[in-house]
């Protein structure tokens, strides 16, 4: 789809998820990089814009990020290709689950482009080998659970990460200020006793 023929993602009478699917058809572009403040930038108005990208993926769109491709880093994404037309009439309205998830729909594809985005850069299996065998023993453990379970599991770190991150400025302010407060009485805490002279 060329730019000339997509309406104005600036719109704000079109809802988010429609808008964000504009911006990255007409800003972004199929196969390149974007970042998780880009798209804040881009719409500052909206708390959620992360989840409504999110959203697109029941559409047909494939969004990667650093857990499908291991040359991103975890604030980017990679817009590797659109889905359907969302912001003409009626489309959103048939029915998503027609659509596979996009890595199954990534790795199926017959677009040599889209079918490695998982890896955007294979490494050579004896290389990987080489990297397990520099992990410690309870690492080698940890890696084995994960390609048990297929994924890796996000840390309860990460997770507060996340839901800190979709918090408006303004409350992020605040809980940044508790955080720092309750850091600062904990390492005061640690702090051995003054001694009585």
């Amino acid at each position: 789809m060329t730019e000339s023929e997509l309406p104005d993602w600036t719109n704000e009478k079109m809802g988010t998820k429609v808008r964000a699917a504009l911006w990255l058809a007409s800003e972004v572009g199929e196969g390149n990089v974007y970042t998780k403040d880009q798209l804040r930038a881009a719409f500052p108005e909206a708390v959620q814009v992360d989840r409504r990208v999110r959203e697109l993926r029941d559409y047909g769109w494939v969004i990667a990020t650093n857990r499908d491709d291991v040359s991103l880093a975890p604030h980017e994404a990679r817009f590797v290709q659109a889905g359907e037309r969302i912001w003409e009439p009626g489309v959103r309205r048939r029915v998503a689950s027609r659509y596979e998830r996009p890595r199954e729909l990534a790795m199926r594809s017959a677009e040599p482009e889209a079918a490695v985005y998982r890896v955007r850069h294979p490494q050579d299996p004896e290389a990987v080998a080489e990297r397990l065998k520099d992990l410690s023993r309870d690492e080698r453990s940890l890696m084995l659970a994960w390609i048990a379970m297929g994924h890796r599991p996000s840390s309860p770190v990460e997770l507060a990460w996340r839901a800190y991150r979709s918090l408006p400025d303004e409350q992020r302010q605040k809980v940044a200020a508790e955080l720092g407060e309750l850091v600062s009485s904990e390492l005061y805490d640690e702090l051995p006793a003054p001694e009585d002279s």
